[in-house]
Protein backbone atom coordinates (compact mmCIF):
# COMPACT_ATOMS: atom_id res chain seq x y z
CA UNK A 1 0.00 0.00 0.00
CA UNK A 2 1.60 3.43 -1.00
CA UNK A 3 2.71 5.94 1.52
CA UNK A 4 0.50 9.03 2.14
CA UNK A 5 2.53 12.07 1.43
CA UNK A 6 2.07 14.86 4.36
CA UNK A 7 1.32 17.95 3.31
CA UNK A 8 3.52 20.71 3.00
CA UNK A 9 3.92 23.10 5.70
CA UNK A 10 2.14 26.01 5.09
CA UNK A 11 4.47 28.32 5.72
CA UNK A 12 7.25 26.70 3.75
CA UNK A 13 9.64 25.76 6.71
CA UNK A 14 10.82 22.13 7.77
CA UNK A 15 9.64 20.99 10.84
CA UNK A 16 12.22 20.41 13.94
CA UNK A 17 12.61 18.38 17.02
CA UNK A 18 14.29 18.82 20.59
CA UNK A 19 17.37 17.65 19.46
CA UNK A 20 17.84 20.52 17.07
CA UNK A 21 17.60 22.63 20.36
CA UNK A 22 21.51 23.81 20.80
CA UNK A 23 19.86 24.99 24.49
CA UNK A 24 18.47 21.31 24.93
CA UNK A 25 22.01 19.81 24.11
CA UNK A 26 23.61 21.48 26.35
CA UNK A 27 22.20 20.91 29.12
CA UNK A 28 22.14 16.82 28.23
CA UNK A 29 25.62 17.41 27.84
CA UNK A 30 26.51 19.06 31.44
CA UNK A 31 23.96 16.17 32.49
CA UNK A 32 26.09 13.01 31.11
CA UNK A 33 29.29 14.98 31.75
CA UNK A 34 28.25 15.41 35.77
CA UNK A 35 27.39 11.51 35.59
CA UNK A 36 29.99 10.15 34.05
CA UNK A 37 32.56 12.31 36.38
CA UNK A 38 30.48 10.37 39.37
CA UNK A 39 31.27 7.03 38.19
CA UNK A 40 34.85 7.99 37.90
CA UNK A 41 35.08 9.07 40.80
CA UNK A 42 33.35 6.59 42.79
CA UNK A 43 34.63 3.51 41.09
CA UNK A 44 37.88 4.54 39.40
CA UNK A 45 38.60 7.89 41.28
CA UNK A 46 37.37 7.66 44.44
CA UNK A 47 39.91 9.57 46.39
CA UNK A 48 39.13 13.05 47.66
CA UNK A 49 40.05 16.13 49.69
CA UNK A 50 38.32 17.81 53.06
CA UNK A 51 39.28 20.31 55.80
CA UNK A 52 38.11 20.17 59.58
CA UNK A 53 38.46 23.71 60.86
CA UNK A 54 37.18 23.42 64.27
CA UNK A 55 39.35 20.58 66.28
CA UNK A 56 41.05 21.74 69.43
CA UNK A 57 44.09 20.43 70.89
CA UNK A 58 44.51 17.67 73.47
CA UNK A 59 47.39 18.24 75.98
CA UNK A 60 46.45 15.00 78.23
CA UNK A 61 46.75 12.57 75.33
CA UNK A 62 50.11 10.62 76.08
CA UNK A 63 50.54 13.08 79.06
CA UNK A 64 52.46 9.94 80.29
CA UNK A 65 55.26 10.55 78.29
CA UNK A 66 56.31 14.07 80.46
CA UNK A 67 54.21 12.73 83.92
CA UNK A 68 56.74 9.62 83.71
CA UNK A 69 59.53 12.78 83.93
CA UNK A 70 58.38 14.16 86.75
CA UNK A 71 57.33 17.46 84.54
CA UNK A 72 54.09 19.23 83.86
CA UNK A 73 53.01 21.70 81.11
CA UNK A 74 53.63 25.48 83.30
CA UNK A 75 51.18 26.83 80.88
CA UNK A 76 48.83 25.56 78.65
CA UNK A 77 47.82 27.67 75.59
CA UNK A 78 43.91 27.43 74.52
CA UNK A 79 44.17 26.70 70.69
CA UNK A 80 40.70 26.97 68.84
CA UNK A 81 40.18 26.39 65.60
CA UNK A 82 42.72 24.58 64.18
CA UNK A 83 42.93 23.39 60.95
CA UNK A 84 43.14 19.43 59.60
CA UNK A 85 42.99 17.96 56.12
CA UNK A 86 42.12 14.99 55.75
CA UNK A 87 42.66 12.69 52.63
CA UNK A 88 40.66 9.67 51.57
CA UNK A 89 37.74 7.98 49.90
CA UNK A 90 34.92 11.13 48.91
CA UNK A 91 31.88 9.57 49.83
CA UNK A 92 33.34 8.86 53.12
CA UNK A 93 35.34 11.91 54.61
CA UNK A 94 32.82 14.05 53.41
CA UNK A 95 30.56 13.67 56.55
CA UNK A 96 33.63 13.77 59.16
CA UNK A 97 33.60 16.09 61.59
CA UNK A 98 35.59 17.23 64.81
CA UNK A 99 34.12 15.27 66.81
CA UNK A 100 35.78 12.46 65.04
CA UNK A 101 39.69 13.12 65.08
CA UNK A 102 41.84 14.32 67.81
CA UNK A 103 44.66 16.63 67.25
CA UNK A 104 47.42 16.41 70.08
CA UNK A 105 51.18 17.32 70.68
CA UNK A 106 53.78 14.52 70.18
CA UNK A 107 55.66 14.36 73.41
CA UNK A 108 58.26 11.55 71.90
CA UNK A 109 61.79 12.90 72.43
CA UNK A 110 61.32 15.64 75.41
CA UNK A 111 63.73 15.22 78.12
CA UNK A 112 63.63 17.67 80.48
CA UNK A 113 62.12 21.25 81.71
CA UNK A 114 62.13 23.75 79.86
CA UNK A 115 60.61 25.28 76.79
CA UNK A 116 60.27 23.35 73.53
CA UNK A 117 58.48 23.59 69.94
CA UNK A 118 55.85 20.33 69.55
CA UNK A 119 54.44 18.78 66.42
CA UNK A 120 50.70 18.67 66.05
CA UNK A 121 49.36 15.01 64.78
CA UNK A 122 45.80 13.81 64.21
CA UNK A 123 44.13 10.78 64.25
CA UNK A 124 40.84 9.16 63.78
CA UNK A 125 39.37 8.35 67.35
CA UNK A 126 35.35 7.24 66.01
CA UNK A 127 35.49 4.12 64.83
CA UNK A 128 33.34 4.17 62.41
CA UNK A 129 35.79 5.37 59.93
CA UNK A 130 38.85 3.51 61.19
CA UNK A 131 40.89 0.93 58.94
CA UNK A 132 39.33 3.06 55.77
CA UNK A 133 42.65 4.81 54.46
CA UNK A 134 41.94 7.94 55.73
CA UNK A 135 45.36 9.95 56.19
CA UNK A 136 44.94 13.34 58.34
CA UNK A 137 47.30 16.69 58.76
CA UNK A 138 47.33 19.04 61.24
CA UNK A 139 47.71 22.07 58.75
CA UNK A 140 47.47 24.89 60.95
CA UNK A 141 49.06 25.57 63.52
CA UNK A 142 51.38 22.83 63.04
CA UNK A 143 53.24 23.00 66.12
CA UNK A 144 52.71 24.59 69.84
CA UNK A 145 55.34 25.92 71.66
CA UNK A 146 55.01 24.45 75.82
CA UNK A 147 57.25 24.98 78.93
CA UNK A 148 57.56 22.10 81.22
CA UNK A 149 59.08 22.29 84.37
CA UNK A 150 58.46 20.59 87.60
CA UNK A 151 55.07 22.04 89.19
CA UNK A 152 54.28 22.39 93.26
CA UNK A 153 52.35 24.33 95.72
CA UNK A 154 53.58 26.77 98.47
CA UNK A 155 51.36 28.48 100.76
CA UNK A 156 52.35 31.60 102.22
CA UNK A 157 50.95 33.67 104.97
CA UNK A 158 49.72 37.80 104.11
CA UNK A 159 51.28 40.08 105.51
CA UNK A 160 50.45 43.63 105.29
CA UNK A 161 52.61 46.80 104.33
CA UNK A 162 51.22 49.54 105.96
CA UNK A 163 53.66 52.47 105.22
CA UNK A 164 51.52 54.35 103.10
CA UNK A 165 49.08 54.74 105.87
CA UNK A 166 48.98 57.61 108.34
CA UNK A 167 47.45 58.11 111.27
CA UNK A 168 45.70 61.08 113.32
CA UNK A 169 46.75 62.45 116.23
CA UNK A 170 45.53 60.77 119.31
CA UNK A 171 44.93 57.80 117.70
CA UNK A 172 46.83 54.67 116.87
CA UNK A 173 46.95 51.47 114.59
CA UNK A 174 46.22 48.59 116.72
CA UNK A 175 45.72 45.88 114.33
CA UNK A 176 46.01 44.92 110.80
CA UNK A 177 43.75 41.33 109.53
CA UNK A 178 44.08 40.24 105.95
CA UNK A 179 41.10 37.85 104.77
CA UNK A 180 41.91 35.64 103.41
CA UNK A 181 44.60 35.30 106.26
CA UNK A 182 47.10 32.81 103.56
CA UNK A 183 47.51 32.15 99.84
CA UNK A 184 48.46 29.55 97.70
CA UNK A 185 50.46 29.67 94.91
CA UNK A 186 51.01 26.98 91.98
CA UNK A 187 53.53 26.86 89.64
CA UNK A 188 57.52 25.94 88.70
CA UNK A 189 59.47 25.01 91.69
CA UNK A 190 61.97 27.44 90.14
CA UNK A 191 59.72 30.39 90.47
CA UNK A 192 58.32 29.10 93.63
CA UNK A 193 62.00 28.97 95.29
CA UNK A 194 62.66 32.73 93.96
CA UNK A 195 58.86 34.20 96.21
CA UNK A 196 59.87 34.37 100.00
CA UNK A 197 56.52 36.58 101.06
CA UNK A 198 53.36 37.74 99.77
CA UNK A 199 52.47 41.18 100.72
CA UNK A 200 49.07 43.07 100.96
CA UNK A 201 50.09 47.22 100.49
CA UNK A 202 47.62 49.25 102.28
CA UNK A 203 47.57 53.27 101.48
CA UNK A 204 45.57 55.85 102.25
CA UNK A 205 44.38 59.94 100.94
CA UNK A 206 43.70 61.14 104.48
CA UNK A 207 44.86 60.57 108.03
CA UNK A 208 42.87 57.51 109.68
CA UNK A 209 41.06 58.32 112.68
CA UNK A 210 38.21 55.13 112.68
CA UNK A 211 38.80 51.79 111.19
CA UNK A 212 38.80 51.05 107.68
CA UNK A 213 38.67 48.00 105.40
CA UNK A 214 40.59 48.27 101.78
CA UNK A 215 40.95 45.89 98.94
CA UNK A 216 44.74 45.68 98.45
CA UNK A 217 46.23 43.89 95.32
CA UNK A 218 48.44 41.22 96.64
CA UNK A 219 52.57 41.51 95.85
CA UNK A 220 55.03 38.70 95.73
CA UNK A 221 58.72 39.55 97.20
CA UNK A 222 62.17 37.58 97.05
CA UNK A 223 64.64 37.99 100.13
CA UNK A 224 65.00 41.08 99.98
CA UNK A 225 61.75 42.48 99.95
CA UNK A 226 62.57 43.05 95.79
CA UNK A 227 59.04 42.71 93.91
CA UNK A 228 58.89 39.38 92.13
CA UNK A 229 56.99 38.72 88.76
CA UNK A 230 56.76 35.34 87.90
CA UNK A 231 55.72 33.78 84.53
CA UNK A 232 53.80 30.95 85.09
CA UNK A 233 52.90 31.15 88.73
CA UNK A 234 49.31 31.47 89.57
CA UNK A 235 47.43 32.62 93.14
CA UNK A 236 44.52 30.87 94.00
CA UNK A 237 43.24 34.77 94.49
CA UNK A 238 45.46 38.08 93.67
CA UNK A 239 43.46 40.68 96.26
CA UNK A 240 43.05 40.69 99.76
CA UNK A 241 40.47 42.36 102.04
CA UNK A 242 42.41 44.70 104.44
CA UNK A 243 41.13 45.93 108.05
CA UNK A 244 42.97 48.35 109.86
CA UNK A 245 42.00 48.86 113.07
CA UNK A 246 42.25 52.19 114.80
CA UNK A 247 41.73 53.12 118.32
CA UNK A 248 41.52 56.40 120.27
CA UNK A 249 44.03 56.98 122.61
CA UNK A 250 43.72 58.27 126.10
CA UNK A 251 46.07 58.80 129.67
CA UNK A 252 43.13 58.02 132.39
CA UNK A 253 43.76 57.73 136.25
CA UNK A 254 42.91 55.06 138.34
CA UNK A 255 40.39 54.36 140.81
CA UNK A 256 40.13 51.29 143.61
CA UNK A 257 36.57 50.45 144.10
CA UNK A 258 35.62 48.57 147.22
CA UNK A 259 33.37 45.85 148.35
CA UNK A 260 32.55 43.91 151.46
CA UNK A 261 32.10 47.28 153.58
CA UNK A 262 29.70 48.29 156.38
CA UNK A 263 26.25 49.95 155.33
CA UNK A 264 26.93 53.61 155.29
CA UNK A 265 31.37 53.29 155.05
CA UNK A 266 32.91 56.18 153.93
CA UNK A 267 35.66 54.64 151.66
CA UNK A 268 37.31 58.56 151.17
CA UNK A 269 38.42 58.22 154.74
CA UNK A 270 41.04 55.16 153.40
CA UNK A 271 44.49 56.84 152.30
CA UNK A 272 45.96 54.81 149.70
CA UNK A 273 48.47 55.46 146.95
CA UNK A 274 48.53 53.77 143.49
CA UNK A 275 52.02 52.90 141.91
CA UNK A 276 50.73 53.76 138.77
CA UNK A 277 47.97 56.92 138.90
CA UNK A 278 47.33 56.96 135.56
CA UNK A 279 47.31 54.36 132.64
CA UNK A 280 47.82 55.12 128.76
CA UNK A 281 44.81 52.77 127.04
CA UNK A 282 43.62 52.73 123.56
CA UNK A 283 40.00 51.51 122.52
CA UNK A 284 37.14 52.33 120.14
CA UNK A 285 36.12 55.89 120.10
CA UNK A 286 33.11 55.30 121.15
CA UNK A 287 34.14 53.52 124.64
CA UNK A 288 37.58 55.56 125.27
CA UNK A 289 35.65 58.87 124.60
CA UNK A 290 33.38 57.96 127.71
CA UNK A 291 35.40 56.61 129.83
CA UNK A 292 37.08 59.30 133.08
CA UNK A 293 38.72 56.84 134.97
CA UNK A 294 39.75 53.28 135.13
CA UNK A 295 38.33 51.20 137.54
CA UNK A 296 41.03 48.30 139.38
CA UNK A 297 40.36 44.64 140.31
CA UNK A 298 37.73 45.38 143.64
CA UNK A 299 39.42 45.46 146.67
CA UNK A 300 37.51 43.25 149.09
CA UNK A 301 37.98 45.17 152.57
CA UNK A 302 35.86 43.34 154.88
CA UNK A 303 38.65 40.07 153.98
CA UNK A 304 42.14 41.59 152.85
CA UNK A 305 42.80 45.10 154.30
CA UNK A 306 45.92 44.42 157.09
CA UNK A 307 48.74 46.82 158.35
CA UNK A 308 52.21 47.37 156.93
CA UNK A 309 50.96 44.98 153.56
CA UNK A 310 50.78 46.51 149.93
CA UNK A 311 48.36 44.86 148.01
CA UNK A 312 48.84 44.13 143.94
CA UNK A 313 45.85 43.96 141.79
CA UNK A 314 44.83 43.63 137.85
CA UNK A 315 43.48 46.80 136.42
CA UNK A 316 40.03 46.09 135.15
CA UNK A 317 40.09 47.15 131.59
CA UNK A 318 36.44 47.44 129.40
CA UNK A 319 36.03 45.02 126.66
CA UNK A 320 37.77 46.20 123.89
CA UNK A 321 40.61 48.76 125.65
CA UNK A 322 44.18 48.05 125.52
CA UNK A 323 46.72 49.48 127.42
CA UNK A 324 49.25 51.37 125.47
CA UNK A 325 52.01 51.28 128.44
CA UNK A 326 52.26 47.20 128.49
CA UNK A 327 51.01 47.87 131.94
CA UNK A 328 47.96 45.15 133.50
CA UNK A 329 48.70 45.37 137.05
CA UNK A 330 48.83 47.62 140.09
CA UNK A 331 50.46 47.94 143.68
CA UNK A 332 47.84 49.56 146.02
CA UNK A 333 49.75 51.13 149.35
CA UNK A 334 47.91 52.44 152.59
CA UNK A 335 48.50 54.98 154.50
CA UNK A 336 47.71 53.94 158.31
CA UNK A 337 49.40 56.61 160.07
CA UNK A 338 46.76 57.67 162.03
CA UNK A 339 44.95 54.18 162.27
CA UNK A 340 44.25 51.78 165.15
CA UNK A 341 42.61 48.26 165.31
CA UNK A 342 41.11 46.31 168.07
CA UNK A 343 39.77 43.22 169.13
CA UNK A 344 36.05 42.99 170.52
CA UNK A 345 33.68 40.29 171.60
CA UNK A 346 29.77 41.21 170.04
CA UNK A 347 26.89 39.73 171.57
CA UNK A 348 24.97 42.23 169.46
CA UNK A 349 23.24 40.06 166.78
CA UNK A 350 20.20 41.22 165.32
CA UNK A 351 18.57 38.56 162.36
CA UNK A 352 17.35 40.71 159.44
CA UNK A 353 15.04 39.22 156.33
CA UNK A 354 13.70 36.73 158.25
CA UNK A 355 10.96 35.04 155.98
CA UNK A 356 7.44 35.07 157.34
CA UNK A 357 7.04 31.47 157.09
CA UNK A 358 9.89 30.63 159.27
CA UNK A 359 11.22 31.49 162.92
CA UNK A 360 14.75 32.09 163.30
CA UNK A 361 16.42 31.62 166.53
CA UNK A 362 20.44 32.57 167.45
CA UNK A 363 21.71 29.50 169.45
CA UNK A 364 25.18 31.76 169.13
CA UNK A 365 25.09 34.45 171.63
CA UNK A 366 28.72 35.74 171.32
CA UNK A 367 30.75 36.55 168.34
CA UNK A 368 34.35 36.66 169.77
CA UNK A 369 37.59 37.83 168.11
CA UNK A 370 36.22 40.58 166.12
CA UNK A 371 38.54 42.82 164.70
CA UNK A 372 38.07 46.32 163.85
CA UNK A 373 40.33 49.17 162.38
CA UNK A 374 39.22 53.11 161.82
CA UNK A 375 40.88 55.72 162.68
CA UNK A 376 42.91 55.95 165.98
CA UNK A 377 40.62 58.40 168.21
CA UNK A 378 37.33 56.67 167.40
CA UNK A 379 39.01 53.09 168.17
CA UNK A 380 40.06 54.20 171.50
CA UNK A 381 36.39 55.33 172.23
CA UNK A 382 34.93 52.04 170.39
CA UNK A 383 32.85 49.86 173.24
CA UNK A 384 31.38 46.42 172.23
CA UNK A 385 28.18 47.44 172.23
CA UNK A 386 28.56 49.77 169.95
CA UNK A 387 29.40 47.12 167.31
CA UNK A 388 25.86 45.06 165.59
CA UNK A 389 26.62 41.91 163.90
CA UNK A 390 23.77 41.42 161.74
CA UNK A 391 22.83 38.31 160.13
CA UNK A 392 20.98 38.19 156.95
CA UNK A 393 18.48 35.16 156.94
CA UNK A 394 17.47 36.10 153.33
CA UNK A 395 19.31 32.89 152.08
CA UNK A 396 18.46 30.04 153.95
CA UNK A 397 18.53 26.98 152.74
CA UNK A 398 16.78 24.76 155.36
CA UNK A 399 13.25 24.75 156.69
CA UNK A 400 13.77 23.11 159.80
CA UNK A 401 17.02 22.50 161.69
CA UNK A 402 19.93 24.46 162.13
CA UNK A 403 22.31 26.74 159.62
CA UNK A 404 25.81 28.45 160.36
CA UNK A 405 24.60 32.04 158.50
CA UNK A 406 27.17 34.75 157.47
CA UNK A 407 27.35 37.94 160.03
CA UNK A 408 28.43 41.38 158.95
CA UNK A 409 29.84 43.59 161.23
CA UNK A 410 28.71 47.01 161.41
CA UNK A 411 29.31 49.93 163.62
CA UNK A 412 25.99 52.46 163.33
CA UNK A 413 27.56 55.20 165.19
CA UNK A 414 30.73 55.45 162.71
CA UNK A 415 31.55 55.71 159.22
CA UNK A 416 34.73 55.23 159.32
CA UNK A 417 35.36 51.50 161.62
CA UNK A 418 35.24 48.15 159.93
CA UNK A 419 35.58 44.92 160.36
CA UNK A 420 37.98 41.92 158.94
CA UNK A 421 37.74 38.74 158.84
CA UNK A 422 34.65 35.99 158.56
CA UNK A 423 32.09 35.93 161.37
CA UNK A 424 29.13 33.51 161.45
CA UNK A 425 26.20 32.69 163.68
CA UNK A 426 25.05 29.24 164.58
CA UNK A 427 20.73 29.31 164.16
CA UNK A 428 18.35 27.25 164.41
CA UNK A 429 14.92 27.11 161.95
CA UNK A 430 11.43 26.05 162.10
CA UNK A 431 8.80 26.53 160.31
CA UNK A 432 5.84 28.02 161.42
Amino acid sequence: MPLKKQPADPTGKASKSLWDSRAFLTAVSIICAIMVWMVVTMYFDPEGTVWITDATVNFSYQSSTYTELGLDIVQQPEIDNVRVRVDGNGTVIGTMGAADIIVYPVYTGLTGPGETSLKLEARIINSDYANLGIKLTVEKPQTVNLVFDTVSEKTLPITQDTSGVTIADGFTLNSVKTVPASVTLSGPTTELDRISSVVAPVSTNSELSDTLTVKSTLVLRDDNGETVTPKYTTMDTDTASVTLTVYQVRELPLSVQFINTPTGFDTNSLSYSLSIPTLKVAGPTKIVGKLNELSVVAFDLGREFAFDRDYQKTIELPEGVVSQDGVSTVTIRFDTTDMDSRTFSVSNIRLVNVPSSLDVTPLTSIIRNVKVYGPADEIAELSAESILAQVDCQDLTVTNGQQTIPVSIQVPSSSRIFAVGDYTVQCEVTAQ
